[in-house]
């Protein structure tokens, strides 16, 4: 068999030649390094920018009144952010406990428990498909979405309506006709009987419970007859004929359905913004795991969810993590579907009381402040940016010093 003739190129080498190939080579090399390095710097220089102009305007603001106090219309110079504090982590609770166990459990079925059957795998497959083109949605598309299937529950349950009680109220309320007593600025309250009755015109005794919670004989003056004078007996006293409204006393396991505008529909809603971050850095951290540790372990005869939970988990957990810290990051700064959700009242002085109240989270309320003509509201949005970013940092700092244990142990 013939040799094929030695290339040209390989038998007269040109030295000359080679080293400035070399030369450009490298040369090309450090240019391309440069570029990035620029490129990097630039992009910390536009941060570092943004920091200093928010530290300089709201440097001032940072005071414990910030942190301590309640919005205020009338004194701006004392207004505050610490309802919207309490009420960010109540909405990122909920939206933890709603997509970091659902989003994981999708994770697992896609990637360990591959079905076998064509309708499965078709199933499977349309799961899959959903998730990568959801990843992608706006998240005021998801604001929409919790409006519809949280807030009014495609309005199955009835309409929530302002003093009135279509929706199911499922527990934690207690209706009372509110009437006035003869005391000055005192109340008492008669317990609804009729469901359906929106007043009632109190005309004879009747039980009924006093401003401090007493269960008391609520007794009926009648004009033209002496008047009661203890201060006792007049806080238990109505005039004859006398009007009532409705009043709600509710507990703080107060549950109705539709949600309304409270924090739990908002933490569902944005608890669907992140699920298809968690379910696609679920799936990459699942994927990382090496196939042999699963073929071990389903050679020892162990099944396939005694795998997942003594190796694949275990192993995958600080890539779960690292994409469950980025998808609370995003919660936590989203405006938008919080925005549509709970709408734009701002005007709220504590956390919510039960699980069906309104909360005012950080975004929404920079966002109202940044939007106002004062100077002190626009200092006071600076400021409550800067405290968004510490408040987001301690939480990526615990789930990193979290992650980083996992890995140890």
């Amino acid at each position: 068999m013939a040799k094929s003739p030695v290339p040209e190129v390989l038998t007269n080498i040109d030295s000359a030649q080679q080293s400035a190939n070399s030369d450009r080579r490298r040369r090309n090399s450090r240019i391309f390094y440069v570029v990035c390095v620029l490129i990097a710097l630039l992009s910390v220089a536009v941060l570092a920018v943004l920091l200093a102009s928010i530290g300089v305007q709201g440097g001032g603001r940072l005071t414990p009144s910030l942190l301590q106090n309640a919005h205020s219309e009338l004194n701006p110079e004392a207004a505050g952010m610490w309802p919207s504090i309490i009420g960010s982590f109540f909405v990122l609770g909920v939206c933890g406990l709603f997509a970091i166990p659902l989003g994981i459990a999708t994770a697992v079925y896609l990637e360990e428990f591959k079905p076998t059957s064509k309708v499965l795998q078709w199933f499977r497959g349309f799961i899959q498909l959903n998730i990568a083109n959801l990843a992608g949605v706006p998240s005021i598309v998801y604001g929409l979405l919790g409006l519809s299937a949280f807030v009014y529950m495609f309005n199955i349950f009835g309409q929530i309506q302002v003093n009135e009680s279509t929706a199911w109220v499922i527990a934690g309320e207690q209706k009372f006709y509110q009437v006035l007593s003869l005391e000055t600025g005192q109340t008492v309250l008669i317990p609804q009987g009729d469901r359906e009755g929106s007043k009632i015109k109190v005309n004879e005794p009747t039980e009924g419970i006093d401003s401090t919670g007493q269960k008391v004989q609520v007794e009926i003056w009648e004009p033209g007859t002496p008047k009661p004078t203890a201060p006792d007996v007049k806080r238990r006293t109505v005039r004859k004929g006398a009007t009532g409204g409705i009043y709600s006393d509710r507990s703080w396991y107060f549950f109705r359905l539709p949600f309304g505008q409270s924090f739990l529909a908002g933490g569902l809603t944005l608890g669907l913004v992140i699920l298809p971050i968690v379910i696609i850095s679920s799936q990459e951290a699942l994927r990382s795991v090496p196939p042999a540790l699963r073929e071990a372990s389903l050679g020892l005869g162990s099944t396939t969810w005694q795998t997942v939970r003594h190796v694949s988990l275990p192993v995958a957990i600080p890539g779960i993590l690292t994409g469950v810290i980025l998808a609370m990051g995003r919660a936590i700064g989203e405006a938008a579907p919080i925005l549509i959700v709970l709408g734009a009242a701002i005007s709220k002085d504590s956390g919510p009381h039960h699980l069906m109240d309104t909360v005012v989270t950080m975004p929404l309320l920079i966002f109202d402040w940044a939007g106002r003509q004062q100077a002190t509201f626009q200092e006071l949005a600076a400021a409550a940016i800067i405290v968004l970013l510490v408040v987001l940092l301690m939480l990526n700092g615990i789930a990193i010093y979290l992650r980083q244990r996992m890995q140890q142990s």
